[in-house]
Order: C-alpha cells, then structure tokens, then sequence
C-alpha cells in the first residue's frame, strides 16, 4: 500500500464526518426556525386578538353615546385596509319570544304560523308548538296537542319536560319533535329571543317576521316596510323615519282588519330589550361582542 493511498482514508473520513456535522446543524437550525416561527405566530394572533378587544370596546362605547342613533354612519368604519368594526342596533323585538308560549294564545298562533313557514304541516306545527308551552308551564296536564310526562317516557326520559321557562335556547332541542324545526331550518335560533315582554317593534322586525305575524304576504306589508326605509331606500340608515303611533303604521299597512286586531296587543314602537351587536375584524381575524340592556337585563356575550 502507498503513502497516497493511507493519506487519502483520514481525509475521507475527516469528509465523511463534517457532512454529518453540517447534516446536524442543519436539523437543528431547521427545528429552531420552526420554533421560532411557531412563537412569531402565537404573538401575531395574540396582537390581533388584542387589538380587535380593542375595537370591540371602542365600538360598543361609541354606541352607548347619547348622541348616537341606530343607522349612524359612525357605526360603520374602516379604520385601515385591515381594520374595521361595525355596530348594529336593534331590540329583541325582532324575534320571537318563545317564554312567552306558555301564557299567550297570541304568540302561540304566531309561532304556529312560523313553524309553518318552515315547512310543518299545520298538525305538526300545533303539536311542537302546544309542546314548547307544556315545557314551560308549571302544570302536568297536556295541552291538546301538547306533550307532558306520558309524552317523554317512552323517550327514556321521565325528568321531561322541566316544566320551567327556557333559560338558554339550546334547550328547545329537547322539547318533543323540535328536531324537525332543527332540520327544516338550521338558523331557527336568530327567530327567538328569551328576553322582552314579547312584544313585536314595529320599527325593527323584517318583512318576513311581520307577514307570518300578520297571517298575510310579503307584499301586503311591503307598503309599511318600503316607507320605514326613508328617504335613502336603505335599510338601518340615518334617515329611517320614527313612527308616533300604531295608528300610522296601522295606515301603511295593507293587512286585513281581523289580522292586524289578533295581534295588535302585541305591537309596538320601543321595544324595552335593545341588543347591540359589535363585530371587530382585524385582519382575517373577527371578534363578535352582544350586549342586551333592558328592565333587569344586562348581557354581555364575546365571542
């Protein structure tokens, strides 16, 4: 064997042993990028999340200011190409109020009519609806199509119904055949509120909320709800005239008589129930924030 020859095995291995070296290095440097880029993305969402409190707060502040109405351009802003909130104003009259089952042949009628919309025959929509009321009162005798202990039993559950006013609306998936109002129409939550005196503001409920309360087409009230826009066309905007009676809107209303009295009691210009909804988006991130304020309520929900 040459001296070449035993010269070049220490240099090959000397090689060999450097590229391992720089093989580890490289493993290790790529696990501190990504330890360092996993941080960097932790503190970015938590400065957004930050930031977007921050709106939230700033956004419900300016909309508790007196001098502030429902549809002011200032409850809309872009604050930068990244940055903006808006507020919308409105009250839990624009729902309805489901407790209110239970002590009301009105609301009953008017839920009835809206399961109705959703797709229940009129059978299946008195049935949910004299159960929702045999959920709430405190009485164990069942409404005519209603559903008491007898009702729930051969549903394995013998603790049903709570015989108690709802406190979270969840808990009307557990009312007998709710679940077909869950099929029929996944978004049934945003048409019921547990708050209020059950009344309907006038100013506020859409077009399709008051032709179901009505017994009546959208058209029929389309003469009510186009005059409520102003002056702009726009809806929730700085020129939404303010009625002072229910005898003006009773005028722009193309309702027949009998329909406008059964729900008349129920009718009303200032809902005591205001609900204030704030959404914040910074970035592609968006922070929700509802408030409702009334007699005994005070709310706040983030999310």
């Amino acid at each position: 064997m040459t001296s070449r020859q035993h010269s070049q095995r220490p240099r090959g291995s000397s090689l060999l042993l450097v590229l391992w070296a720089i093989m580890l290095m490289s493993f290790a440097i790529i696990g501190l990028v990504r330890h360092l880029d996993s941080h960097l993305d932790d503190s970015i969402i938590a400065a957004k999340q930050f930031r977007a409190r921050h709106l939230l707060q700033s956004a419900r502040t300016l909309a508790d200011h007196p001098a502030i109405s429902r549809g002011d351009p200032l409850l809309h802003q872009q604050l930068s190409p990244t940055e903006s909130y808006q507020v919308t104003i409105s009250s839990e009259g624009v729902r309805l109020a489901v407790n209110q089952l239970a002590t009301s042949g009105t609301q009953r009628r008017f839920a009835s009519r809206l399961f109705e919309s959703w797709g229940l025959d009129a059978k299946a929509a008195r049935s949910l609806t004299d159960a929702i009321a045999d959920w709430i009162d405190a009485d164990a005798t069942p409404r005519t199509h209603g559903a008491e202990l007898d009702a729930y039993l051969p549903l394995d559950h013998p603790d049903f119904p709570h015989n108690r006013p709802f406190s979270n609306l969840d808990d009307l998936l557990l009312v007998r055949d709710f679940s077909l109002v869950d099929h029929l129409q996944p978004d049934w939550r945003r048409w019921f509120t547990l708050f209020g005196d059950g009344s309907i503001d006038l100013h506020l409920a859409p077009p399709d909320l008051l032709a179901i309360l009505f017994d009546v087409t959208i058209p029929e009230v389309s003469r009510f709800t186009t005059a409520r826009l102003g002056p702009d066309g726009i809806d929730v905007s700085i020129d939404d005239p303010a009625f002072s009676s229910i005898k003006e809107v009773r005028a722009l209303l193309d309702v027949p008589e009998p329909n406008f009295k059964e729900v008349a009691p129920i009718l009303t210009l200032h809902h005591p129930v205001r609900r204030t909804e704030c959404l914040a988006t910074v970035g592609n991130l968006e922070r929700r924030l509802t408030v409702l304020q009334g007699p005994g309520i005070y709310l706040v929900r983030e999310e």
